[in-house]
C-alpha cells in the first residue's frame, strides 16, 4: 500500500514539473503511472519547455512585457530592453 501512494506522489509531481514547463500535465500523470515516475521524468526534462505556452502565461500575470523592437520578453519595470538596448515604452 505504501508503495502505491510513493509512486502516485510521484507521478503527480512528474505532472506538475510538467506543466510548470507548459506540457499536459495528465499526460505525463498517466505516463508515469504507466510506465514509471523516473522515466516520467527524464521525458518530461529532455523534451524541454513549450516557450509559445510558458510565454503567454508571463504576458497574461503582467510581470514582462514584449519588447516592440526584438520581441523578446523583459521585465515590466525596464526602460531599456536587455536584449536589443532600444527604450520600451509604456504601451509596449
Amino acid at each position: 500500500m505504501f508503495m502505491i501512494v510513493i509512486w502516485l506522489a510521484l507521478a503527480g509531481f512528474v505532472g506538475w514539473y510538467a506543466s510548470g514547463k507548459g506540457r499536459p500535465g495528465f499526460l505525463f500523470f498517466i505516463i508515469s503511472l504507466i510506465l514509471s515516475p523516473l522515466i516520467g521524468l527524464i521525458i518530461a526534462i529532455v523534451i524541454g519547455p513549450n516557450t509559445a505556452v510558458v510565454e503567454k502565461e508571463a504576458l497574461s500575470s503582467g510581470s514582462v512585457i514584449k519588447c516592440p523592437s526584438c520581441a523578446e520578453l523583459v521585465k515590466s519595470e525596464a526602460k531599456i530592453c536587455k536584449h536589443c538596448q532600444s527604450p520600451l515604452t509604456k504601451s509596449a
